[in-house]
């Protein structure tokens, strides 16, 4: 989608929260396009080490911006036995969500 820093802008400028950059965020998560179809094994790989990044940040939502690795993260977070504490979103649901907890208060 080519949205450069614009969703991290809008997230960063959003009260209350602390946003973390994911290590190594510019790097595919294994979903992109079919190759989770195609490629299975190698993909599991590449969510593995996705994952070991996303525990270490401890944080409590990930956000993409991406429909694909919102599934491939997703089945990462049940994998890593995370989904009791990780929230697996994607930006435009969380900004909605925020903004509408905004206008309740």
């Amino acid at each position: 989608m080519r949205s450069g820093n614009a969703p991290r802008d809008l997230i960063s400028r959003t009260a209350d929260i602390t946003f973390v950059e994911l290590p190594e965020a510019d790097r595919c998560c294994g979903s992109a396009g079919i190759y989770n179809l195609v490629q299975p094994e190698m993909s599991m790989q590449i969510l593995d080490h996705k994952m070991e990044h996303v525990k270490h940040t401890e944080a409590h939502v990930l956000l993409t911006s991406n429909p694909g690795c919102l599934l491939q993260m997703k089945l990462g977070a049940e994998r890593e036995n995370l989904s009791d504490r990780l929230k697996v979103m994607h930006v435009v649901d969380f900004l909605h969500e925020r903004l509408q907890a905004s206008s309740i208060k």
